[in-house]
């Protein structure tokens, strides 16, 4: 294995309305990274007819969460095969518990765990909610926009879908998610702290692409040439 490819994992986390979509972006467009998200992963399942896709389906019907067990099978299920190629893993929205941390770093007997980098995103919540308040989707293609820079304009610039304000991204929504947020993530954090780097989401795009290239750069995983 060259150096280059000895972190095989990266763990990307941040507040809701931390950028954590803007910086995943930037990571496909500019190095050699397959995103896993978790939702995205247990849809997949579904939509494969898959056993773990049936037992989710059924899970997601009757109202309820999908539990730790089930996540860290579709999680493991899609890394082992992920990992057989040269693509360094961008996990986003796992492990959400120290349990789920703790189960990635058994996976083939403990080999992973020195492999596994965090990237959290730091941003003020004042910060956070501002930019959450104020931000509307595309109801068609889900892109995001913030209110404040369409002057008036209420149709999604990439494919004229309606843009939309959710429900959930109320101040009053917005506090509670904080919140469950710093519960909830704050211990995984503390967790991963010998292999973790924290980067400012404040600032332009353009800013915190920098910054997070800078980390990337210490992880030494290099840019696509």
């Amino acid at each position: 294995m060259t150096q280059r490819n000895a972190v095989k994992i990266v763990i990307l986390f941040g507040a809701p309305g931390a950028g954590k979509g803007t910086v995943a972006q930037h990571l496909l467009d500019n190095y050699g990274v397959v995103h896993f998200s978790t939702g995205n992963l247990l849809r997949n399942e579904v939509k494969n007819g898959t056993s773990i896709g049936k037992e989710v389906e059924a899970i997601l019907s009757s109202g309820k969460l999908v539990g730790d067990d089930v996540v860290n099978r579709v999680v493991e299920s899609n890394l082992q095969k992920a990992l057989s190629g040269n693509d360094v893993v961008l996990l986003d929205g796992y492990p959400r518990t120290v349990e789920q941390a703790k189960f990635l770093d058994a996976i083939d007997e403990g080999n992973l765990k020195s492999s596994i980098r965090v990237l959290e995103l730091d941003v003020d919540h004042e910060v956070v909610v501002a930019r959450i308040a104020g931000r509307v989707v595309c109801s068609k293609c889900g892109a995001t926009f913030n209110a404040s820079q369409l002057n008036g304009n209420t149709v999604c610039s990439r494919c004229g879908g309606e843009l939309i304000k959710r429900a959930d991204d109320s101040e009053d929504v917005v506090r509670r998610r904080l919140q469950e947020y710093v519960n909830m993530t704050l211990p995984v954090s503390r967790y991963y702290a010998d292999r973790l780097a924290k980067v400012s989401g404040e600032g332009t795009p353009e800013e915190v692409a920098r910054n997070v290239d800078e980390t990337f750069r210490d992880f030494e995983i290099e840019k696509r040439r």
